[in-house]
């Protein structure tokens, strides 16, 4: 794989930051150019999770994140946010600058992702920005009957796969206990080595009324929104409400392209089944532990290097 692609003629020397192996991933932090990036590595294989630009830290780079970011044309003025997956906190950054009274949570497993954040990606914390070191399933069931969100982020990966606990509708229920009446739910589900995205859209649409999928036109990454909103809301609706928020100021003007990203029934499958819990009750504990070890050989969520 060619980690570093010339995008000019004199493209800049990458320089390593840090790199660190945890129980969960094996990670490089990265500055090439203007940009810093956070790499996941397994043997030959490389992993991108997240690249922002040192110079405008809450600029949205990569196009995943700009499609994750349309769940505020489902709910434009959230109250309380919560992030499952932190990786170079770009996301997390930008609602913190996009919706400053907003409360949000952010749970990472990976403390040395967290570090890392703090020491080359900008990550802000605060009283309304609260990093949380935990596994993002075992947080959903704390929190049941506690908090109320009006949009989940679910981001979190592993070099070659996520954690399988976190793809089930067992999980996707437990999530929509916790959304707000008008909540809306968005997942990153990788790009075009990712083969399992029927699955996933089968998986949402049993727990979930309304399902949006968006993808760049590059293939290069695909994110899916869902709601339980009792009517779903036309292309020309979302067209409007990101109008209307880059006219108030509340979010970048490339925002406006990113409605035109919709891809309705490209991933839909008659013979595609769900996800479910692959481990009894009594064994929770222990699935979640052996899915979140980086070389754990068994992957029931595989993605492939897509370099």
């Amino acid at each position: 794989m060619n980690l570093f692609k010339p995008k000019t003629n004199n493209p800049p020397s990458p320089q390593l930051l840090e790199r660190v192996a945890t129980k969960y991933n094996d990670i490089m932090a990265i500055q090439n150019g203007r940009f810093r990036e956070i790499w996941f590595v397994r043997g030959k294989d490389f992993f991108l999770q997240s690249r922002i630009d040192a110079e405008d830290p809450t600029s949205l780079v990569l196009v995943y994140s700009r499609m994750m970011m349309a769940g505020l044309f489902f709910q434009p003025a959230p109250r309380r946010i919560l992030m499952i997956g932190l990786g170079g906190s770009a996301v997390s950054n930008c609602f913190q600058k996009w919706c400053p009274d907003t409360v949000l949570d952010v749970v990472e497993i990976d403390r040395e992702i967290i570090e890392i954040a703090r020491k080359y990606f900008f990550l802000r914390e605060s009283e309304r920005c609260r990093v949380h070191e935990e596994d993002g399933r075992i947080f959903v069931k704390n929190m049941q009957g506690k908090a109320e969100y009006d949009l989940v982020f679910l981001d979190a990966f592993k070099s070659g796969s996520i954690p399988y606990h976190l793809k089930t509708s067992e999980f996707y229920r437990e999530i929509a206990n916790l959304l707000s009446p008008g909540g809306a739910i968005s997942s990153n589900l990788y790009g075009k080595s990712n083969v399992l995205k029927p699955r996933d859209l089968k998986t949402f649409s049993a727990v979930f009324k309304q399902i949006y999928v968006f993808e760049d036109p590059e293939e290069i990454a695909t994110v899916l929104h869902a709601t339980h909103q009792d009517r779903r809301s036309s292309p020309e609706e979302m067209q409007r409400a990101a109008d209307e928020l880059v006219k108030a100021g509340r979010i970048p003007p490339y925002m406006r392209d990113v409605p035109a990203m919709q891809c309705p029934g490209k991933f839909e499958k008659r013979d595609a089944t769900e996800f479910y819990d692959d481990f009894p009750k009594d064994k929770f504990f222990q699935a979640v532990d052996k899915n979140n070890v980086n070389m754990t050989l068994s992957r029931p969520y595989p993605i492939k290097s897509s370099g």
